[in-house]
C-alpha cells in the first residue's frame, strides 16, 4: 500500500486495523513545522505518521464522524511514548471541517473522500482549511466506468468515476492537480512471509475478512466479479495558488 516500514511502526499496534486505502504521505510530502489535517481520520493511524514526519514543531489534526474513533485516536495519542508534533482529533457530524479558513499547510485523507457524498462540496473545503502554497493528497477509491444496473454497495455507488477527479478539483480552484493510477489494484494475491506456508499464514478467518461484503447474501454476486476492471484506488494530489 505504499508505507515504508518506518511508517508502519508509527501505526503502532492499530496497523492491522488500517482503514484506508493507500499511502497519501508520498506525494503529501509533509515537512517539519507544518500544520496537517487528516480528513476522515479514524483511529489515528496516518495522523500519528504525520505526526512523526512534521515533528515537535508541527501540528496535525485529525477529523471524523465517527466519535468513537476520535476518542480512541485521542487516547491512543496521550498515551503513546514517542516524541512528535501536537496531535489531536475532532468530530463532525456535517459536510463541514471545524477549523479557521487558510490554517493548514497540507490536507491528507485516505479512504474517506470515497464516502464524502457531495465531491465538489468536500474539495471545497479542502480549499477553504489550506492557505495559499498548500497542497493536498487524497487516496481515495473510485469506479473506472459508471456502475451498470443492479445491486452494488452503497460505497461502490458513492465511489467517484475516476475521470471525473481531475475536473472537480479543478473548479475548486486547484493548480498542478493530478492523480496517480500507479498502483490501482483493489484486489491482489500477499506473498507469504519466508519461512512460512500460504496456508498456515493466512487463517480461513482473515481470508473470509477480506473478502466484499462476505455474509451478505444480496451481495453474493460480488464474488464472481473481477473488481480490478470495475474499481480501483488512486491518490490525487494538487495545490492551492
Amino acid at each position: 500500500l505504499g508505507y515504508t516500514p518506518e511508517q508502519v511502526a508509527c501505526a503502532g499496534a492499530d496497523a492491522p486495523n488500517f482503514q484506508g486505502v493507500a499511502s497519501p504521505h508520498t506525494l503529501a510530502a509533509l515537512q517539519p513545522g507544518e500544520a496537517v489535517v487528516d480528513l476522515g481520520s479514524g483511529l489515528g493511524v496516518d495522523s500519528f505518521i504525520a505526526a512523526a514526519a512534521v515533528g515537535e514543531a508541527g501540528r496535525v489534526t485529525g477529523v471524523d464522524i465517527a466519535a468513537s474513533e476520535v476518542r480512541h485516536a485521542t487516547a491512543e495519542r496521550a498515551s503513546a511514548a514517542s516524541t512528535g508534533a501536537s496531535a489531536s482529533s475532532s468530530a463532525t457530524s456535517s459536510g463541514f471541517v471545524p477549523l479557521p479558513a487558510a490554517s493548514a499547510d497540507a490536507v491528507i485523507s485516505n479512504g474517506a473522500f470515497c464516502l464524502a457524498p457531495n465531491k465538489p462540496k468536500a474539495f471545497a473545503e479542502v480549499w477553504r482549511v489550506l492557505r495559499p502554497g498548500g497542497r493536498f493528497a487524497i487516496a481515495t477509491s473510485v469506479v473506472l466506468r459508471p456502475l451498470e444496473e443492479g445491486k452494488w454497495p452503497l460505497c461502490m455507488r458513492m465511489f467517484s468515476e475516476l475521470s471525473s477527479l481531475q475536473p472537480i478539483a479543478t473548479k475548486a480552484g486547484f493548480a498542478r492537480v493530478a492523480i496517480d493510477t500507479s498502483d490501482m489494484a483493489m484486489a491482489f494475491e500477499l506473498e507469504a512471509p519466508e519461512g512460512e506456508a500460504p496456508e498456515s499464514w493466512a487463517s480461513s478467518a482473515s481470508k473470509q475478512r477480506n473478502q466484499v461484503h462476505v455474509g451478505s447474501a444480496e451481495f453474493s454476486h460480488l464474488q464472481e466479479l473481477d473488481m480490478n476492471s470495475i474499481c480501483g484506488r488512486v491518490v490525487i494530489s494538487g495545490v492551492k495558488p
